[in-house]
């Protein structure tokens, strides 16, 4: 028998549903699904404004203990501007890394979770997104 697979959620864990709406929705510039009533208690599902690939938030109560091995990267024309939008709704800036003559921040989202902002990978993608209200 053949079958058929794909990514379907990256996964963000969450204390708080609501927040985490708020903030992932308004840092990816995202838009919530509706979930069977049965799922909302521990999960909101977010749909991209480029990409068939949601985000699944999940609550949970467990702490945060160490490093993540997967993460979100963004990626920016304006990097600075871009860690200072994300500052703005609630993130913090953890690390700034150069490595191999490439800088870019890891920040945290209000969980701890670590995120990276990147500088352009992909011009034609990014340059078809909208740009963020007061980006110049």
């Amino acid at each position: 028998m053949s079958h058929r697979s794909r990514l379907c959620h990256f996964v963000i864990d969450v204390d708080d549903l609501d927040q985490g709406v708020a903030f992932w929705a308004a840092a990816l510039d995202a838009t919530e699904e509706e979930l069977s009533a049965n799922s909302r208690p521990v999960y909101r599902r977010l749909r991209l404004p480029d990409s068939e690939i949601r985000i699944l938030l999940q609550r949970t109560n467990d702490p945060k203990t160490h490093k993540e091995r997967m993460h979100l990267d963004l990626e920016s024309d304006d990097v600075e501007a871009e860690v200072r939008r994300l500052e703005a709704i609630g993130a913090s800036r953890h690390d700034h890394q150069q490595e191999r003559g490439y800088a870019f921040w890891v920040l945290q989202d209000p969980w701890g979770n670590e995120f990276c902002v990147l500088n352009v990978n992909f011009p034609p993608l990014l340059t078809a997104r909208p740009p963020h209200p007061g980006h110049r």
